[in-house]
């Protein structure tokens, strides 16, 4: 990795967090291993400007003041961490012990799922369907009774409309 991240991600120090993230996510999804399959040049430049960028945070960090570097607090290993969390977990145990000791017979309400006029749904006999059979339906009768319709009929052998 070079030793200025700000040079590997393009960008001068005293850019904004705001640019700094977006010149970063435009290099990462460029070189992303993913866009540029089999490349080992994109893999290699994708991890350089991963790390580039986590360098640049953990110095803005340090410059603000803010504690130690990222690698040094909250890690895996930091106890205030798990200690936090397991004080989070025990509460909602806890929580949970409670709420069922409360309530034991009573299952939580199912979702009622809405009807489908509820949801704008419209139904009616003006289908698109039920308008091409009234429409066959209503040609026929008028064919039927046409002179043309009973000429037909009798062509075919049909029963005589006289």
């Amino acid at each position: 990795m070079a030793s200025n991240p700000y040079a590997v991600l393009g960008v001068s120090p005293q850019v904004s967090d705001t640019e700094l993230r977006t010149a970063y996510r435009h290099l990462a999804q460029r070189h992303h291993p993913d866009h540029n399959p089999g490349s080992p040049e994109a893999a290699h430049r994708f991890t350089a400007i991963q790390a580039a960028y986590a360098r640049a945070l953990e110095l803005r960090r340090t410059a603000a003041g803010s504690g130690p570097p990222a690698s040094q607090a909250g890690g895996p290993g930091d106890p205030t961490v798990e200690d936090r969390i397991a004080a989070l977990e025990a509460e909602l145990r806890s929580a949970r012990e409670r709420a069922r000791r409360a309530a034991p017979d009573v299952q939580a309400p199912r979702p009622v799922r809405p009807t489908p006029e509820e949801l704008g749904y419209v139904t009616s006999d003006d289908s698109f369907t039920k308008i091409l059979d009234d429409a066959q339906a209503e040609l026929g009768t008028r064919f039927s009774r046409s002179s043309l319709g009973r000429r037909l009929s009798e062509l075919l052998g049909g029963e005589d409309h006289d």
